[in-house]
This record gives structure tokens, sequence and C-alpha cells, in this order.
């Protein structure tokens, strides 16, 4: 089953005696940027430090171009939250989202002027998520002339994730990027994968991967959703 759309926060603990160990669905607050958190979280969402940090160690979590957390971080935010789907029962999601054209647009406007761009679409898809989604990027990889970003998107299932899928694709498809002093249109085509109650695995990346590339193939400006094989 595939849908399509055709056409048409980057966010950006405390530690207790025995006696007032919170449950793990409490709610409590990372000690660094005071956000609320789950006792059971190894990491705060909002910035990335550990909840516990005698227990665990802070990680390097922002990938430097687009000042969205990095991949390390997100897949350890993701292993954290598919426990707790898988413990309470909870939908889980993904997306993967490239820029199209990214190359030719590089050819057209050299590397520079694309990392400016990939900045820029960033901080859109920044506004078009929700608080509790996290938004990742991975290094960019000239050889392949792509950059991915990755979405991680809590308690949240397949009409849901693609119904955020398509807004983001539509809020960045909206606006106007200046690329050497030029006005350009930018498309995005993302891949989305969600838990599914049959699977003992899983994964939520490899399948939006999946389903971005299979995107890729029918066109571009779309969402693919990753079939249940």
């Amino acid at each position: 089953m595939a849908k399509n759309s055709g056409t048409g926060t980057r966010r950006s603990a405390k530690s207790t005696s025995v006696a007032d160990t919170p449950s793990s669905r409490d709610p409590t607050t990372c000690r660094f940027c005071r956000a609320t958190v789950r006792a059971s979280d190894n990491y705060c969402s909002h910035c990335g430090m550990p909840i516990d940090p005698v227990r665990d160690q802070p990680l390097f979590v922002v990938e430097g171009l687009s000042s969205l957390f990095n991949t390390v971080f997100f897949e350890s935010l993701l292993e954290q939250e598919l426990n707790r789907a898988t413990r309470y029962g909870h939908p889980l999601s993904v997306l993967v989202v490239e820029i199209d054209n990214l190359s030719e647009l590089e050819a057209a406007y050299g590397y520079d002027q694309t990392n400016l761009l990939i900045r820029a679409v960033a901080d859109a898809m920044v506004g078009a998520v929700r608080d509790p989604d996290t938004i990742a990027a991975a290094n960019r990889v000239t050889a392949l002339g792509t950059h991915r970003f990755f979405v991680l998107l809590p308690e949240t299932g397949e009409d849901g994730a693609f119904t955020i899928a398509d807004r983001i694709r539509t809020l960045v498809a909206s606006q106007v990027f200046s690329l050497g002093g030029t006005d350009n249109r930018i498309t995005l085509s993302l891949g989305i994968a969600s838990t599914l109650s049959e699977q003992e695995t899983p994964n939520l990346i490899g399948r939006a991967t999946q389903a971005l590339i299979e995107g890729h193939a029918r066109g571009q400006n779309r969402v693919e959703v990753a079939t249940s094989d």
C-alpha cells in the first residue's frame, strides 16, 4: 500500500534518591534547559543532554551545517522512543526527507549557496512540526549530491505522519529561496515508515528511506509511505 502526495522544533535532568524516584511515566524537568521530559528518557529531546548525567554521558548532538540534531542523537532518541512504543503499544513514525535536485542546484549556484539553502530549508521544516517532534540532519555527502533530514514523530501513526509530511512538503514548496541573488522554488521528497504491531524489528529509518527511493522513481515533490512488507 502506498500513499503519495503529488506535485501540488528544531528542538534546537535531574538526579533523585530512591525515595523520591518518579515512576517511568511521570514527567520531570531537564536540569539543563528546564524542558518537561519523561523520567524514563535517557536524553532530553529538546537540548540533547542526559537526564541522569551520572549514568549517561553527554552526546555531541548538533549537525554543523543545519544546526539541527545529528544522526547519532537521532538514533539514540529513536531507540528510546521505540522502547516506549513497544512497551505501551503506542504508534511511532519516522520521516526521511531530501531536497529535490540538490546536485543540479549546486552545479548552478555553487557549494556555498547550496549550504545556505540547506540551512534555510531546515529552518522552514522546524516551523512545520509539533513541539514533541524531533528533526535531525545527516552530514552532507557531496559525492551523492544529497542532504537528508530525519523527523521523529512520537505517538503518531501512519495517517498522522502523512499529514505532517505533507505539511512540511507544502510549506517548503510555497516559499521562495534566494540562491545567488535569484529567487527559486524548492521541493522536497519524503518517505514515511510507521510501527506495525506485527513487526518485531520496525527498521523505521531503513523502511522510510526505501519509501523515499521508491517515491523518487515516480517523481518529485511527493510523500511516499512504506509498505508493510
